[in-house]
C-alpha cells in the first residue's frame, strides 16, 4: 500500500468514524426511559412530579397545591422538591394556609439514573414545619 493509499483510507476511517458518532448524538437527544412519577393527594392538597418536553429537552416539573378549604389560618404550607438519590432538595418559601397555594419548580437538566420526589408540607404555625403533615409525590426514576 502506498503512503497515499493509505492517507486515504485513513481519512475515510476517520470521516466514517465522526459520521457515525454525529449521527449517535443526534438521535440520543434528552431521550431518557423515565418511570413513575404523577400526583398523591385528594384534590384539597396533592403533590405532583412529571417529564415535559421543553426547547428539545426534558425537563422535570414539581408541582404541589393546596386548597384551604380545611385548612385553620394559624397553619403554613411548603413544597420540597427532591433528588433522592443525592440528598439534593429545593425549598419554597413558606405561605400561610389561609389563602391557599399552588406551588411549581421546573428542573432543566435532571440526571439520569435519579430519584426525584414532590412533597407538601402542611405545618401548624410557629413549628417551624415540626410536626408537619406531610403529602408526597410518587417516585419518578429519571
Amino acid at each position: 500500500m502506498t503512503l497515499r493509499m493509505f492517507k486515504r483510507a485513513a481519512t475515510m476511517v476517520l470521516t466514517t468514524t465522526v459520521m457515525a458518532s454525529a449521527a449517535l448524538v443526534g438521535t440520543a437527544g434528552t431521550a431518557a426511559a423515565t418511570t413513575g412519577g404523577g400526583c398523591t393527594g385528594p384534590a384539597s392538597k396533592q403533590a405532583c412530579v412529571r417529564t415535559v418536553e421543553k426547547d428539545g429537552y426534558t425537563h422535570l416539573v414539581f408541582d404541589a397545591t393546596f386548597d384551604a378549604i380545611n385548612a385553620g389560618a394559624d397553619c403554613h404550607i411548603r413544597m420540597t422538591a427532591w433528588d433522592d438519590t443525592d440528598g439534593w432538595p429545593w425549598r419554597s418559601a413558606p405561605y400561610p394556609c389561609g389563602k391557599g397555594h399552588a406551588f411549581t419548580y421546573d428542573l432543566p437538566n435532571p440526571t439520569p439514573g435519579h430519584v426525584y420526589r414532590t412533597e407538601l408540607r402542611i405545618s401548624p404555625a410557629r413549628s417551624d414545619f415540626e410536626f408537619s403533615e406531610i403529602v408526597t409525590s410518587p417516585l419518578l426514576t429519571y
